[in-house]
């Protein structure tokens, strides 16, 4: 390739307009190069429908009548022949549009109208594939594209196709930061009403602490504790994945890995992050609420039917975040068809703690793995919910006060010693129900809770 084309190439591959995702920019910078390294005065981009039945004109320079045209449609159904030759997807020279066959569709609605006589088109190809042409017209018959010449509109050609990908990030990088806007926006939305409502509960908290200890701490410190506190965690770590994903889909963009598989997978994870951290958000909320109710003595939630292995997978699912990175395990033995009515917002907020509780005082290192169990059975008018785990177990004097407020063997990493009285109270004074210690002759812990069948509401 000559001196003076090569030069005109590394001036567009350098050009900011090729990366900077305004593929207006760089489509005219790119015609403007053809015109000035080919000597035309008339040369467009012409992009490819889906299902390769069309074409159509990106952007169409006429130097000669100073003009611009965009929009126009050619369809396979009326040229055929000049399509079929667009499917090998190679170069096509035309030394005489009006003798050569691919053309002859064009001679007299474009080719004489305008004065053209030779044509020259370079396919445009994404990932691989091609997704148009940059067609370069001329007025003389006869002319005889170059190797050079073909070469440089071809070079143009993918300096379009790397523009394009340009685009494509820049429009994914607004995405981001918009869905990334809106789960801030909601965090703090959250934050605030759950600063409002903590603020309440510290006001009442005050005057319950002096007349009924169980009481305030089972109305009102819960969701302070330990329910408030494990969702918000949830989506934040959710939020953190995000940002990995970001992070780890920029870097194979700039390593020139991302395909479209990658994107895909991109995806699918941030859907799944943005559904925990929001339904997430939405639970902190909810329970706060359902404690401040039950702090003024009113209902904190509705009675109703609760298929237990459906919901209770519901929740382990949200709750992984908790548990994964401990190597942790959990395994669940509850009939299919098991179900009670009652208030399920309850039950959720005791397996939390109990999940919470193993995690924080039981499985401490990560030089084995840990596993929860929780089982079901239907007894009599009510039913069993064994919860076991194969963590550190408890002394006898821990096992003695486990039910006691503000007891707590981790003061120093900020335990407040109320998360196991919280669901005491949940149980014994919210779902009408028991729960006790049972005693391990292995690792763990060993809770048994009774629950009726049917809540007196």
């Amino acid at each position: 390739m000559n001196i003076e084309l090569e030069n005109i190439l590394l001036r567009v591959s350098q050009s900011e307009y090729i990366d900077d995702g305004d593929l207006d920019r760089a489509a005219r910078l790119i015609l403007d190069c053809v015109i000035e390294g080919l000597g035309v005065n008339r040369t467009g981009i012409w992009l490819l429908g889906e299902d390769n039945e069309s074409i159509v004109c990106k952007l169409l320079i006429d130097v000669h009548n100073n003009t611009e045209v965009e929009d126009i449609v050619l369809t396979r159904a009326d040229f055929p022949t000049y399509f079929k030759a667009l499917d090998e997807e190679r170069a096509i020279r035309i030394s005489n549009a009006l003798t050569d066959p691919v053309t002859a569709e064009f001679i007299d609605s474009y080719l004489k109208p305008l004065g053209i006589g030779s044509m020259l088109d370079t396919p445009i190809r994404h990932r691989g594939k091609m997704i148009g042409i940059i067609c370069t017209e001329g007025n003389e018959q006869d002319r005889d594209w170059t190797d050079d010449e073909a070469t440089f509109s071809g070079a143009l050609s993918d300096l379009y196709g790397r523009a394009i990908s340009s685009a494509q990030r820049a429009e994914l990088e607004q995405a981001l930061r918009e869905a990334n806007a809106e789960l801030e926006g909601k965090v703090i939305e959250r934050t605030q009403e759950l600063n409002q409502t903590l603020d309440e509960l510290k006001n009442t908290q005050a005057h319950l602490i002096e007349t009924e200890k169980m009481a305030a701490l089972g109305g009102l410190v819960s969701g302070v504790a330990h329910e408030v506190n494990t969702p918000l965690g949830v989506a934040i770590t959710s939020l953190s994945h995000i940002k990995e994903e970001v992070d780890r889909l920029r870097k194979d963009y700039e390593q020139g890995n991302l395909d479209e598989n990658s994107f895909t997978n991109f995806l699918s994870e941030f859907d799944s992050a943005h559904m925990i951290a929001r339904s997430n958000m939405d639970r902190a909320a909810k329970l706060v609420s359902d404690f401040k109710k039950t702090a003024v003595g009113q209902s904190s939630s509705v009675v109703e039917k609760v298929v237990l292995k459906e919901s209770i997978d519901a929740l382990l699912t949200s709750l992984n975040p908790m548990y994964k990175n401990r190597n942790v395990q959990i395994f669940t033995t509850i009939p299919d068809e098991l179900s009670l009515v009652t208030y399920s917002g309850a039950i959720d907020q005791v397996i939390t703690n109990l999940v919470s509780n193993s995690c924080t005082h039981g499985f401490k290192g990560n030089d084995r793995d840990y596993e929860i169990y929780i089982s079901a059975k239907q007894s009599g008018n009510g039913i069993i919910l064994d919860y076991r785990d194969n963590g550190m177990g408890m002394d006898e004097e821990v096992a003695r006060r486990v039910f006691e407020p503000f007891y707590t063997t981790n003061r120093a990493n900020g335990g407040s010693g109320l998360g196991m009285s919280i669901t005491f109270n949940l149980i014994t004074q919210k779902l009408g129900g028991e729960i006790r210690l049972e005693p391990s002759s292995q690792n763990g812990v060993h809770f048994q809770i009774k629950l009726p069948l049917e809540h007196a509401a």
